[in-house]
């Protein structure tokens, strides 16, 4: 389980996080849905200890997080982070020693993601001759080859197809079912929808809304008439109409 408690971030005079508290439960998804800027990045860059909070906990599991926490942590970045001149072999190897993982334990957590994507014939190909929605699943399966206890993923869904966006969503509900505590950002609702339990919807680094996805949507009302998606509440809360 992981915990915010009254974190806050201050940069110089900006305030990206403003007192922000959440849990993330075991075998559940939370989505923290905002605006560009609002403040999610720098809630995942402290969650891995890239950035210190300027007051506030941040614990995991009831324990401050450090370097042997984050060995059982997983992160797909919304940014490209694979090396076009390896092998996918050679990539995952590369990130699984970083992980402490022998190769042959790589390959025995690799193939059967491969599998589940139907991405066997691609294990000796450069990375820089895959489609932009393959690397996007090579990234994801390097996010989870050291079988993370918690796994954040940032954007997991761009570049992909609707087929490829069905598998993802089937791989991160598959985590779910395995007990994995699992947080993401999408700037598209039907896919927090399709997978949250718990939401957190925040604006300049504010939490607007927060708490279970059915009860916020069967709740919120705009005038007197009640919401039927999620992306009816962004826009009202945010004022945002590009979603």
């Amino acid at each position: 389980m992981l915990e915010f408690k009254n974190v806050t971030k201050e940069f110089e005079n900006v305030t990206a996080v403003k007192n922000v508290s959440f849990t993330a439960n075991d075998g559940s998804v939370l989505g923290i849905v905002g605006r560009n800027g609002s403040g999610k990045s720098t809630i995942f860059r402290m969650i891995l200890n890239l950035l210190k909070p300027t007051s506030g906990e941040i614990t995991f599991n009831g324990n401050k997080i450090d370097t042997n926490t984050l060995n059982s942590f997983g992160y797909l970045p919304e940014e490209g982070s694979l090396l076009n001149q390896f092998s996918v072999i050679d990539i995952c190897e590369y990130y699984g020693a970083l992980k402490l993982m022998s190769k042959d334990e790589v390959l025995q957590s690799l193939l059967p993601w491969l599998d589940e994507f139907g991405l066997q014939s691609i294990l000796d190909m450069k990375v820089k001759k895959l489609s932009k929605g393959n690397r996007q699943k090579i990234q994801f399966i390097i996010s989870v080859l050291h079988n993370p206890d918690f796994i954040i993923l940032d954007e997991p869904f761009s570049g992909l197809d609707p087929v490829s966006v069905e598998e993802l969503e089937k791989a991160i509900l598959k985590l779910k079912a395995d007990g994995k505590t699992i947080i993401f950002s999408s700037h598209i609702m039907e896919h927090v929808e399709n997978l949250c339990d718990d939401i957190l919807l925040i604006n300049h680094g504010e939490v607007l809304l927060q708490g279970k996805l059915s009860d916020i949507i069967s709740n919120y009302k705009i005038g007197n008439e009640h919401v039927s998606s999620l992306n009816d509440i962004f826009i009202k809360e945010t004022g945002n109409n590009e979603e």
